[in-house]
């Protein structure tokens, strides 16, 4: 391979200007980057540090541990997450068990959310779906519910 460095016990920069570094860790795609304990970075411009992670998506990154980044300019972080094997989520943070894999937060390309826990805040801003240029704040102050219309003014 072209300018590859691997440094650590049994590392492999086998795609050129790749980088291994640290025990079983492999680096197959070019300008890839793998790093820690038996991690992957197997397609162009990835990186996966940790452990057991794998990133083989093109321009991804997966770290923690045994999380997988298969999705192009994804990023994975945490351990055990659900593979997204359809490129649908731009972030995933793995909050699994080796036994079963499972996803605390995803985030897809359209900016949708989710979280698998509760979300707190202290207010939240919507937009108006029948009219985008209006936004109001939701909060709760001693139990009750308020809604107000966010304005120029207010800001």
């Amino acid at each position: 391979s072209t300018a590859a460095h691997a440094e650590g016990f049994s590392t492999k920069a086998e795609g050129n200007y790749a980088h291994a570094e640290g025990y079983y860790t492999t680096a197959s795609g070019e300008n890839s980057h793998a790093e820690g304990y038996e991690t992957k970075a197997q397609s162009s411009c990835s990186h996966a540090e940790g452990s057991y992670t794998i990133a083989s998506g093109q321009y991804a990154h997966a770290e923690g541990r045994s999380t997988a980044a298969s999705g192009e300019s994804q990023h994975v972080q945490g351990r055990y997450n659900i593979e997204d094997t359809e490129g649908k989520y731009a972030h995933i943070v793995g909050n699994g068990q080796q036994e079963e894999r499972a996803n605390a937060h995803t985030l897809d390309w359209k900016g949708n959310a989710w979280f698998a826990g509760t979300l707190e805040c202290s207010g939240l801003v919507l937009t108006d779906t029948a009219d985008s240029t209006k936004q109001y704040l939701v909060q709760i102050t001693g139990g009750q519910l308020a809604v107000s219309e966010i304005t120029e003014e207010a800001v």
